[in-house]
């Protein structure tokens, strides 16, 4: 599906816009373990703020998906932080079957300090330093999780926003054992007081990396990104595809109200997410079914618009589906803060067209369908 038919998706129906962290409910099929990460970086121990979210259930050795942040303005955001906060996320990639990591780095959150902050600033707007110190805390990280009984170490994925983001691209061009791809959402670093000499710092990094032989990344920007606008993007991506690298770019259309929020906002994620999708399976890692939702589709009788139900599938949670057996429609609510939310909006929207709508999937899970 195009981008704009995916927006005239969102058009045609309701979206929950709530972006709060919220306790998976009982009935949900995932497990949830907030705590701590011990991670050996620079020859000592560090506490690293996780939130680890797992298919319940599920035997034997997943793949990885290590989830990281970007970085907020002042000391005091950075401290109010929390792991918490990437739930959502985390959850989606759960339900694609991935054991998700949320790392919150040194000197973010509760995790222990200090913070890099070694280069990268007007009076030296380079780079390589800042990103190489935050990508060698998340290869640390890497290697504590795949020490987990239950993690594959040899199928890992990195996802991270904005300066998280691109502390992936540099953790990249480290090829840690087991990572296979790497999920840049937004990702740069903007010096703020000299904007357009951070963004040239910005290129000049990217283009330093070595790019050649490394592993393959999607790239995820908004057109309307207040910090990285498609000028800047496109110069970071010919940057690194001129130096050989494997760089697919989705761009967004206008995100609101932050072009930058591509990673948590509901509404991008709606977009990027079968994107996403498309490319694990195009490196061989696993992901949603292919064919269930024409299977789907066929078992519950509908007819038309069998495209728009596919959607339902790859959209953010939480979410639920309600289905009219007589009128063979069916209205979906993703994005909500709760699954009893999103079932009451679905039902809601259903029943504008008919009276016997009933639930027919909670995120995932197939239950009182007709």
């Amino acid at each position: 599906m195009s981008f704009m038919a995916l927006l005239r998706v969102l058009a045609a129906f309701a979206v929950g816009l709530g972006l709060a962290a919220s306790t998976a409910s009982a009935q949900e099929p995932l497990r949830e373990e907030p705590g701590f990460l011990r991670a050996q970086i620079d020859g000592r121990t560090a506490r690293l703020e996780t939130l680890i979210v797992r298919p319940d259930g599920a035997s034997g050795r997943l793949p990885l998906a290590l989830i990281t942040h970007g970085k907020a303005p002042g000391s005091g955001k950075m401290s109010e932080l929390r792991a918490a906060s990437y739930a959502g996320i985390a959850r989606d990639l759960a339900r694609r079957g991935w054991i998700a990591a949320v790392v919150v780095r040194r000197g973010f959150g509760q995790s222990d300090g200090p913070y890099s902050s070694e280069g990268a600033s007007c009076g030296l707007p380079n780079m390589v330093q800042r990103f190489e110190n935050e990508a060698k805390e998340l290869a640390a990280a890497l290697k504590a999780l795949g020490e987990r009984p239950d993690v594959d170490p040899d199928r890992i994925i990195a996802l991270g926003e904005s300066a998280g983001g691109a502390a992936l691209m540099a953790l990249a061009q480290r090829k840690p054992p087991g990572l296979k791809a790497v999920i840049n959402l937004a990702g740069g670093l903007d010096l703020g007081d000299c904007v357009e000499q951070g963004r040239d710092a910005l290129v000049a990094t990217v283009r330093q990396w070595p790019w050649k032989d490394t592993l393959p990344q999607l790239w995820v920007y908004a057109g309307n990104d207040e910090l990285f606008p498609p000028a800047l993007v496109d110069r970071m991506r010919a940057a690194a595809l001129d130096r050989g690298g494997d760089v697919r770019l989705i761009a967004l259309p206008e995100v609101t109200p932050r072009g930058h929020a591509v990673m948590q906002n509901n509404r991008a994620r709606f977009v990027w997410l079968p994107e996403m999708d498309t490319s694990l399976r195009a490196w061989k890692l696993p992901t949603l079914p292919i064919g269930r939702p024409q299977t789907e589709f066929e078992r519950l009788g509908l007819s038309g618009r069998a495209s728009v139900f596919e959607g339902y599938f790859s959209a953010p949670g939480e979410k639920a589906m309600a289905v009219s057996r007589t009128g063979k429609s069916f209205s979906y609510w993703y994005g909500t803060k709760d699954l009893e939310t999103a079932r009451q909006n679905a039902l809601s929207e259903c029943s504008k067209k008919a009276k016997d709508c009933t639930v027919a999937f909670e995120n995932d899970r197939a239950g009182g369908a007709p």
